[in-house]
């Protein structure tokens, strides 16, 4: 194995809500399938200069539209990851590998505590999409946030 490029030094929830979607119809969250449900998403991303630090922001929700499928919970999780690029990575990569990379690693810490919290509620456990961030950082640099 050897060493990423990319350092975690932290991972921060700016919002957690979550609570059971007692409308959707679902007896126990396990049985969801996301395929076709209304899903949004937020990243965004900057850097600090003055410690040479990325931070890379992930907001996910569910959005109950009447006719598609509705998550057994209602959600709406935001949290930044902090990161560092090692110096000897490309430094024109930088950016695209902190927003890429530290995406994935946001969404992750998401996922976790989204299992965390509904394992123990009333639908039962849920455990979200595996997304692919990899063409996020382009799709986000042109202006589409429907490819990210």
């Amino acid at each position: 194995m050897k060493p990423s490029p990319l350092t975690l030094h932290g991972i921060q929830f700016v919002r957690v809500h979550i609570e059971p979607d007692l409308e959707s119809g679902f007896a126990r969250a396990h049985h969801f399938d996301f395929d076709g449900s209304m899903l949004k998403w937020a990243l965004d991303h900057g850097y600090d200069e003055q410690d040479g630090t990325w931070w890379v922001a992930v907001g996910f929700g569910t959005m109950n539209e009447e006719e598609e499928p509705r998550c057994p919970y209602i959600l709406d999780v935001q949290a930044v990851g902090v990161f560092s690029v090692s110096e000897k990575y490309p430094v024109e990569r930088h950016e695209g590998l902190a927003f890429e990379y530290g995406a994935a690693l946001v969404y992750g810490a998401i996922r976790e505590m989204v299992t965390n919290v509904t394992s123990r509620s009333l639908v039962g456990p849920l455990t979200l999409p595996t997304p692919s961030f990899v063409g996020a950082f382009e799709a986000h640099r042109n202006g589409n946030p429907e490819d990210q």
